[in-house]
């Protein structure tokens, strides 16, 4: 990994430039070591662990503009541990990392994350999401990128990403996602553009077109963009995409009741879900 070098438009491309919400009241702050670095953990714990979701935040976010997401996946008996990655700009040490670098710490706090969760939720059942370029880290313990990065995770039984990088030329080819047999469903929409970076939307359907067949689906918001127009992060204006943005989070506990705790309900709704006004839906 430390051969990888990423140029910094491509992980600016995540930044999520939204207003950060407050995270939930019950959330704990953790901070454990990895290495010779502190890692802060955001951790969201009902009362009784069904199952275990570690959440990678968007280039320069934080975990706390996710709280709306982190309620309604703890409501539903699911464990948030959440990261706080060295590129955050509210990372007390952002300024001894370039984004280059940010990369291999990245996955490196998605290990550790995983390694808190065994010990505190031991036999949990665990995702791995994540928003934007987070949900490469995400779909990397899935098996993305295996045979440059090494870094699937066996315990990772379900892939839940939010928007994606398109190709990145070095990272990114063909056939990166070839590897990705984990269940996947891909959150996005097709105002989800990135001038200068990704300008058609299409490029973000990249990991669910090209990864193996099976347990593979994928939420299309219709004029949905990259930030559900800020719902995303707790602070959506535009009633349409905060619309949106409700559909696909409640898809989303769908899809982990399916994939990590095989509820029958959940796995008739996936099997049966259609697309709607608001989004369309496929499976493969």
């Amino acid at each position: 990994m430390s051969n990888i070098t990423i140029g910094r438009r491509v992980l600016l491309a995540g930044l999520a430039i939204a207003a950060f919400a407050p995270v939930a009241a019950h959330a704990q702050a953790v901070s454990i070591k990895v290495g010779d670095r502190d890692l802060d953990l955001t951790v969201v714990r009902p009362a009784a662990v069904k199952g275990v979701v570690l959440f990678s935040h968007a280039a320069g976010a934080t975990p706390q503009a996710y709280a709306a997401l982190f309620d309604l996946w703890s409501r539903a008996g699911f464990m948030v541990v959440a990261p706080l990655h060295v590129d955050s700009r509210r990372h007390p040490r952002v300024a001894d990392y370039t984004l280059q670098t940010a990369f291999p710490l990245r996955i490196a706090d998605m290990a550790a994350a995983g390694a808190f969760a065994a010990n505190v939720a031991p036999g949990a059942p665990v995702a791995a999401a994540g928003h934007s370029y987070g949900s490469l880290n995400a779909m990397i313990r899935g098996g993305a990128l295996e045979a440059m990065i090494h870094g699937r995770d066996p315990a990772t039984k379900a892939v839940l990403a939010f928007s994606s990088p398109g190709m990145i030329p070095g990272l990114i080819g063909p056939d990166a996602y070839g590897a990705l047999t984990t269940p996947l469903m891909m959150i996005t929409g097709d105002r989800d553009v990135m001038p200068g970076f990704i300008p058609e939307a299409s490029a973000h359907l990249v990991p669910f077109e090209t990864s193996p067949a099976g347990g593979k689906y994928l939420w299309l918001g219709k004029g949905v963009d990259h930030f559900f127009g800020n719902a995303i992060m707790g602070a959506g204006k535009d009633p349409a995409q905060s619309a949106a943005f409700d559909q696909a989070a409640d898809l989303s506990v769908v899809f982990l009741k399916a994939t990590l705790l095989g509820d029958a309900s959940a796995k008739t709704t996936l099997a049966s879900h259609a697309s709607t006004p608001i989004a369309e839906f496929r499976r493969r």
